[in-house]
């Protein structure tokens, strides 16, 4: 339910009445590099044998910032709009990157040129 107008009508009070509204503050950069950073610690953990080489390990913290920061780009670059409705960007499809990159083993990746190209090609996929 949107604002009324563009075919939509307004509703009145006596149907709210029954719902509830919530508000949620967006997350800071910060806690979503937190967040991020924890799953792909995870992924690095759960992939022990055979494990991942050591050079990949330096790679975990630039490739969680710089998601977080395509993120936020491309929540201001594209902007929904009604001939394009489908730019509209939450943290699920940053989850999407993270869990498309979790789905590689250790035996697809030998370096950490393969590492950023499963990284590109999983933003390019979700963005």
């Amino acid at each position: 339910m949107g604002p009324p107008g563009g075919g939509r009508n307004s509703i009145t009070m006596r149907y709210v009445r029954h719902f509830t509204s919530i508000y949620i503050e967006p997350y800071s950069d910060e806690s979503l590099k937190n967040i991020f950073a924890v799953i792909m610690d995870w992924f690095f953990l759960k992939n022990t044998k055979p494990a991942f080489k050591k050079e990949l390990d330096s790679m975990k913290d630039s490739l969680t910032n710089n998601t977080i920061y395509i993120y936020k780009e491309i929540q201001k670059s594209f902007r929904p709009t009604p001939a394009k409705s489908h730019y509209t960007y939450n943290l699920r499809d940053v989850s999407k990157v993270f869990q498309g990159i979790s789905k590689a083993s250790p035996k697809s990746i030998n370096n950490d040129d393969d590492f950023i190209k499963l990284w590109a090609h999983e933003c390019m996929r979700v963005f």
